[in-house]
């Protein structure tokens, strides 16, 4: 960062004025009391991105290091001193050296594009001026990107006051610039609504998208183009096509026939540029989108008419032709379309770009393009003397039709075809009057008749209204015996359901007792056999016993006789 500061006496009297300011692309320039004899001038020039930031600010104390680029000072002033011609020596030299670097400042900026305002010194006091940028336009159309115009803030915080070289980065916003439409867009947006390229509803001022100028240039090319090497064939192109050129256009998108015809003709680059059927071999996907709902930019509203309508050669060295088309920004254009804008800058009068943008210096490829520019390409080149000769023609028999419309009623008036045609009519429609006469006397008799009927019958609806009413209060009567019946019933069930819990009740321990008893029963048959067997097994020793003891009686006796 380069700075200047220049310190001049507090009576040049032309930077006290009330509306000297300076307002440039950035923070603009103050001018405000040091001290009662001095008057504090500070520049800065800062160099971003290659794009030049004005900003002149002021302080109200002395910086510290006292350093802010190249100071000039006075002397400090001695009491003694007289004043004499040193004094106003001073005072013009340094009025003429600030008026001197203040035109050429001016004369600068406005060379370069930049607008300058001159504004009162005292807006130092209530904060910073909003700084202004003027912009302009070949065609005075289009958006300003949000990396062409940077944003302001109109008023600086405090800490920006006390050191005012602190560069703040601030988030920009994007600015519309509103659109106008010349007499040659309007005449080409005319021409190509007559002859049903582009839709009725289109608006001349808004900005074209991809998808619509893909349609439209078909379209344009399908009807008008006349030579058959320059003209494409959307059938041809379709028939056999297995492979969608782009991802994001598929069969079902209402464009698609448009834009895969581009495709196929090498119009447009996509998968099945050189060949390829899918991502290129470096992985690279640019090809793979067309991104139809984006807006349509400049070079490609050129490159692909021009595609179309030059015989591009691949011979030209791409350098001698990028030196050739002439624009200053010549760096930011594709590679890839260099040759056709050479071919486009070689067609003189009938180039697209003159045609569209007119004569320009910056061609700003990314720029979008509005719909009236897009006609206007659409409308250069051969097709301009076909769209001529098809709007003659179809002028031409608009006006033959009109002629042999009048040729046919003149002759009609002249034989007194439609004096008689009319006079049948009449005739028919008095006839018409008489029977619609009559049948309206005869609706009017019937609604007579209709009106007695009803009259009567409203007597008989009252009797029968006066019986219903008497049957409404009977049934009144019996919905209030229902009721006290229904209450009766539901205190009655009450009690019922009350008698019944206590018989389920009285049922479940029955039961609970009953299955005790058939449990102890169960038990006392399990004892009864127990003592049968016991029974029986007593029986059985007995048995036995007996048998010994007889044994033993027996085993005695032979004792006592061998004895």
């Amino acid at each position: 960062m380069s700075s200047i500061s220049l310190c001049l006496p507090s009576k040049t009297s032309f930077l006290l004025h009330n509306h000297f300011n300076f307002v440039f692309h950035g923070s603009p320039l103050l001018i405000t009391r040091r001290n009662p004899r001095h008057i504090s001038l500070s520049a800065s020039v800062a160099e971003k991105n290659s794009s030049l930031e004005f900003s002149w600010v002021s302080w109200d104390k002395v910086s510290p290091d006292n350093y802010n680029g190249w100071d000039v000072l006075e002397p400090a002033p001695k009491i003694a001193e007289k004043k004499g011609w040193r004094t106003f020596a001073v005072v013009g030299f340094g009025a003429s050296v600030a008026a001197s670097l203040g035109f050429i400042a001016y004369f600068w900026f406005y060379s370069k594009g930049f607008g300058v305002r001159f504004r009162s010194p005292l807006s130092a006091l209530h904060g910073f001026s909003v700084p202004s940028l003027t912009i302009k336009d070949e065609q005075g159309i289009g958006e300003v990107r949000e990396d062409d115009v940077p944003s302001a803030e109109s008023e600086m915080p405090e800490e920006a006051l006390a050191d005012p070289f602190v560069v703040t980065e601030h988030k920009r916003e994007r600015v519309i610039v509103p659109c106008s439409v010349d007499v040659a867009q309007q005449e080409a947006v005319s021409s190509l609504k007559k002859l049903k390229i582009i839709e009725d509803s289109v608006g001349a001022d808004e900005l074209c998208t991809r998808r619509e100028y893909a349609r439209w240039l078909v379209r344009a090319n399908s009807q008008l183009e006349r030579s058959r090497k320059h003209r494409l064939n959307p059938f041809a192109a379709l028939c056999g096509s297995r492979i969608t050129a782009f991802d994001d256009v598929g069969v079902e998108d209402p464009d698609f026939e448009h834009i895969q015809t581009l495709a196929e003709a090498g119009i447009i680059r996509s998968k099945l540029s050189e060949g390829n059927h899918g991502p290129n071999l470096n992985g690279d996907k640019e090809f793979s989108y067309f991104s139809p709902e984006r807006f349509i930019s400049r070079q490609d509203l050129v490159t692909w008419k021009a595609k179309i309508e030059y015989d591009v050669v691949s011979e030209i060295d791409k350098e001698m032709a990028r030196r050739s088309i002439g624009f200053l920004d010549v760096k930011e254009i594709s590679s890839d379309v260099l040759l056709e804008l050479f071919a486009d800058y070689r067609a003189d009068r009938k180039s697209i770009t003159r045609g569209v943008f007119g004569q320009s210096r910056r061609f700003q490829p990314s720029k979008p393009c509005t719909k009236a520019q897009a006609a206007v390409a659409l409308t250069c080149g051969r097709v301009t003397e076909f769209i001529r000769a098809e709007i003659s023609r179809l002028e031409a028999e608009k006006l033959a039709k009109e002629i042999e419309l009048k040729e046919l009623m003149t002759e009609i008036l002249e034989r007194g075809d439609i004096k008689e045609y009319w006079e049948q009519k009449m005739e028919k429609e008095r006839k018409r009057g008489l029977e619609v006469e009559l049948e309206y006397r005869s609706a009017i008799m019937a609604l007579e008749e209709e009106r007695v009927a009803q009259e009567n019958g409203s007597a008989e609806l009252v009797k029968q209204k006066a019986a219903l009413e008497c049957q409404e209060q009977l049934l009144s009567s019996i919905k209030a015996e229902g009721t006290e019946m229904s209450e009766i019933l539901s205190v009655e069930k009450a009690k019922y359901d009350d008698e019944l819990r206590g018989i389920q009740e009285t049922r479940h321990d029955l039961q609970a007792k009953y299955e005790e008893l058939i449990d102890a029963k169960s038990i006392l048959e399990a004892e009864i056999e127990a003592l049968r067997i016991l029974r029986s097994w007593v029986e059985d020793e007995a048995k036995k016993s007996q048998a010994r003891a007889k044994v033993l009686e027996e085993a005695g006796r032979r004792w006592k006789w061998d004895g």
